[in-house]
């Protein structure tokens, strides 16, 4: 069979940034482009304070170990889902329409990525880099300034952040080139301080922390922390000129450099009486650093919230990309001034978030499933670059009962089962889908549900 990738024609690009069709071949990135883009996403304060709580509890050397199987995971992980993206140039929402349905794919993008990446951690984390930056800034100067003050830094801090996510893949692209070398450098000096504050590489091997966490705690710590986002990979290895490019790239940059980041962190905070990093830093002496950290750091990470989350709404609601993006953006920098202000607490929406979030791995699990066992060894589809098809005509079932089933079975039990909460709700996606679809199979059981005709526009 052809090894081109297929689609039935090409669709226009009527939303923009290719949100509802596939990437053109002349608009494909190479892997380094796309190592610094999953990068960007990467080197985040969430990243970065999480290695920093495990400096709390860990020693060096637990932390090491931490990081490195957690990591190893979710390299795992990610490349598998990237690599489905490779195939097919489509964003994961698209990709849905196959073991979801083309309405269960609307539900599913919207819930766990329109409303929890686009709206909820993006003003969330809006609100964290205002209120962080507040006090970093309030120690390098003395005092804080108008801009500097947590609601003011808020909103303009989330419509920075829209800026570069209503570019699309162009404007976290450019972003993460810039901003990731910056933020390396800054992070890299202030380990370096620590550890030469504390008499060297090898007192910081001796050094004990002053709280305990089991290192099954730390790793399942590590790969909740990211999971997300090696569920979502195909949103950008759809831009890959080889199928497996960006799998590689992700798999790369999360195993080689998550662990380095979260060690940086940790040692910062193992290695000060401070708690979190941005206090080590300013405790060392380069609160400019920390502010680099801040500024460039969640800018990275959040713009993507935003990308990802109007990807999802741009395949449940006939809209341009660019207006979905700037609407969300401006919706959450209000609710994170609210919030720095102290008009609502952001407690409430955190659990919230925390809870939609166990429906967000499941679906790796069912996307791993169907493409990688029920369409090749129980459907004969041997060739990848067909096991999806997408373009003007292509039909698709309304509902595909087997993928929103695994997906609600595996979110709500997830939790329930003890260790990983994430890795459970992938396992069980997985198991569930292929339980579902197999005996549906056997018992001639319909499991879709209706016909939806995409259209000229890729909608």
């Amino acid at each position: 069979m052809s090894t081109s990738r297929a689609s039935n024609s090409a669709a226009i690009d009527a939303f923009g940034d290719y949100a509802v069709t596939q990437v053109p071949k002349d608009q494909l990135k190479s892997p380094f482009g796309l190592f610094l883009v999953f990068t960007g996403v990467l080197v985040c304060i969430a990243v970065i304070w999480g290695g920093g709580s495990l400096g709390n509890s860990l020693s060096f050397k637990g932390m090491a170990v931490a990081t490195v199987v957690g990591s190893l995971i979710l390299g795992v992980i990610g490349f598998l889902t990237a690599a489905i993206g490779g195939y097919t140039r489509a964003s994961t929402y698209v990709i849905l329409r196959h073991p979801f349905g083309r309405i269960g794919s609307m539900f599913a993008g919207a819930a766990v990525s329109g409303i929890a990446c686009g709206i909820g951690w993006f003003f969330i984390q809006s609100w964290l880099f205002a209120t962080v930056l507040q006090t970093i800034v309030g120690e390098v100067l003395g005092h804080v300034p108008f801009w500097a003050s947590a609601p003011v830094a808020a909103f303009w801090g989330a419509m920075l952040m829209t800026i570069s996510a209503a570019y699309g893949y162009k404007g976290i692209a450019f972003l993460s080139y810039l901003a990731v070398p910056l933020f390396l450098i800054a992070l890299g000096g202030g380990s370096y301080a620590a550890i030469t504050e504390a008499g060297g590489f090898g007192a910081a091997l001796k050094a004990q922390p002053a709280g305990t966490m089991t290192l099954s705690a730390a790793v399942t710590a590590v790969v909740g922390m990211y999971v997300a986002g090696a569920t979502i990979t195909p949103d950008i290895s759809r831009y890959s000129e080889k199928p497996k490019d960006g799998a590689w790239a992700w798999f790369w940059q999360v195993v080689l450099l998550q662990p380095v980041l979260m060690l940086a962190g940790g040692t910062l905070t193992l290695l000060t009486p401070a708690s979190d990093v941005a206090k080590a830093m300013a405790h060392l002496g380069i609160g400019l650093g920390a502010l680099v950290l801040i500024v460039f750091g969640q800018w990275t990470t959040n713009d993507n919230n935003l990308y990802n989350g109007a990807l999802a709404f741009a395949n449940t609601f006939r809209a341009k990309k660019v207006r979905v993006t700037i609407t969300m953006g401006f919706i959450g920098a209000i609710l994170a001034s609210m919030t720095a202000a102290g008009v609502f607490g952001a407690d409430p929406f955190i659990a919230f978030l925390t809870q939609l979030g166990r429906f967000l791995p499941p679906i790796a699990g069912v996307l791993i499933a169907d493409f990688y066992v029920y369409r090749p060894l129980l459907k004969g589809v041997s060739d990848p670059y067909r096991r999806y098809t997408f373009g003007p005509g292509t039909e698709y079932a309304r509902y595909n009962a087997a993928g929103i089933v695994a997906w609600i079975v595996a979110g709500w039990l997830s939790p329930h089962l003890g260790g990983i909460t994430a890795l459970n709700s992938i396992f069980l996606g997985f198991a569930v889908y292929l339980g579902v679809a197999v005996v549906a199979d056997i018992l001639k059981v319909p499991m879709r549900f209706g016909t939806y005709t995409e259209s000229s526009d890729g909608f």
